[in-house]
């Protein structure tokens, strides 16, 4: 069987570019969390060629891309985003990152390190540029619901139409695990989390819950709840758990917490076919053993936020900053960063030939004049990638919805 882990790219592309630039930045708010502390200043000039080899130290305030006491923290940037209406008309949305969140996020990044070999040791200033699209489409707008820490790590590199070898894989699981012990003693004081990836990062997220979080009940009842997007959890057949995790279950209701979130999005039009790479139980990261007559979860964003109904937010970029993620195409007027359409796209969550997944459909209301944002890729659907650069974004404000509701619960 072919692995995800064979193809696993990341983020919310869509189509080209020029326009609003996304790297226009904002000054932290008074009110922001930590603002009393120093903030430290960063200097990525001598981390372009990190080691490939032994441990990486998170005391090191340069192996974070994001975290609430240095400066830059680059999930401060600028996400303000434009809806577009039914009836073409714009209306601009400012980002307000929370004052002082109750709870943290842990996030790791998708696969950045493209068409290169072995694992990313880039984390200067470019390495950083290469991580913006995932983390600002992804995980940034998270600020206005929780503290969010986002470790640089070591990850396997794209080379071509594979991912390199298993021990690059397992360096970066290193730092990811590293990274997170550092954040629990020195960051977390007790406080519940989220943790949010997406396809290597979600896959290094899900090794990290089995190995360290799964087993540990004091660990374990901080979490509010995993987003495994774009990754391959899963359950045994039938049950919500007992696959990936033995104590973790899916998400089945809203408010909900202690469980997984997770889905691999395809088009309707567009289903999984032999090729697909997502939605099948594969590879594991650390090779353990698997099941394979197990369930890939699936869980509808719209039901977990609890209306069930059409997505209620989706985010698109108006320009991306790691050329290999390709261009899009920005909305002509449109000046913020993000585009945002409300109640146009649906998913359901289905099963077909072994896979399960979350279909996508548009269903734009009638008589609506807006455009179809372009959240499709011909060149990605033929390879069996449907629509996983965007697994994210078509549902990020539902997700969430469901954070916050979750959040509130676990208090």
């Amino acid at each position: 069987m072919r692995s995800a882990w064979a193809f696993t790219l990341s983020l919310a592309c869509v189509t080209a570019c020029e326009g609003t630039d996304i790297n226009e930045g904002r000054a932290p708010d008074a009110g922001a969390p930590d603002a009393g502390k120093p903030r430290r200043t960063l200097d990525r000039s001598r981390f372009a060629a990190v080691a490939t080899s032994g441990k990486l130290d998170y005391a090191t305030p340069e192996h974070w891309v994001c975290r609430p006491d240095i400066e830059p923290d680059e999930c401060a940037r600028n996400i303000d985003a434009t809806e577009i209406k039914p009836d073409g008309s714009f209306e601009v949305h400012e980002h307000e990152p929370a004052a002082r969140p109750a709870f943290d996020c842990f996030y790791v990044y998708p696969t950045v390190w493209i068409a290169k070999s072995a694992q990313m040791d880039d984390f200067s200033d470019t390495g950083v540029e290469l991580v913006l699209d995932p983390l600002l489409s992804q995980a940034a707008r998270f600020t206005s619901l929780c503290r969010v820490y986002a470790p640089m790590y070591r990850q396997a590199g794209l080379s071509g139409v594979a991912l390199t070898p298993g021990a690059d894989k397992q360096l970066a699981l290193q730092d990811v695990r590293d990274a997170f012990a550092y954040y629990l003693e020195h960051d977390n004081a007790g406080r519940k989390f989220v943790l949010i990836g997406h396809s290597q990062g979600a896959y290094m997220l899900s090794s990290l819950l089995a190995r360290d979080i799964d087993d540990d009940p004091v660990v374990r009842a901080r979490l509010i709840s995993a987003l495994l997007l774009g990754g391959s959890p899963y359950a045994a057949p039938g049950e919500r758990s007992g696959g990936s995790f033995k104590n973790i279950p899916s998400c089945a209701q809203p408010g909900e917490t202690g469980c997984v979130i997770a889905y691999n999005s395809y088009a309707a039009e567009a289903p999984p076919t032999a090729n697909a790479l997502f939605g099948r139980v594969g590879e594991t990261l650390a090779n353990e053993p698997v099941d394979l007559s197990g369930q890939v979860i699936c869980t509808e964003p719209a039901a977990l936020a609890g209306h069930g109904g059409k997505l209620r937010g989706s985010y698109f970029p108006q320009k991306l900053n790691n050329a290999a993620f390709g261009t899009v195409t920005p909305v002509p007027g449109v000046d913020t960063p993000f585009t945002l359409y409300r109640d146009l796209l649906r998913g359901r969550c289905e099963t077909k030939d072994g896979r399960s997944y979350l279909s996508v459909s548009a269903e734009p209301a009638e008589g609506e004049t807006r455009a179809l944002p372009a959240y499709r890729s011909a060149l990605l659907e033929s390879i069996g990638f449907g629509m996983h650069l965007v697994d994210y974004s078509i549902a990020l404000e539902d997700l969430m919805t469901i954070v916050k509701a979750q959040a509130a619960a676990a208090r």
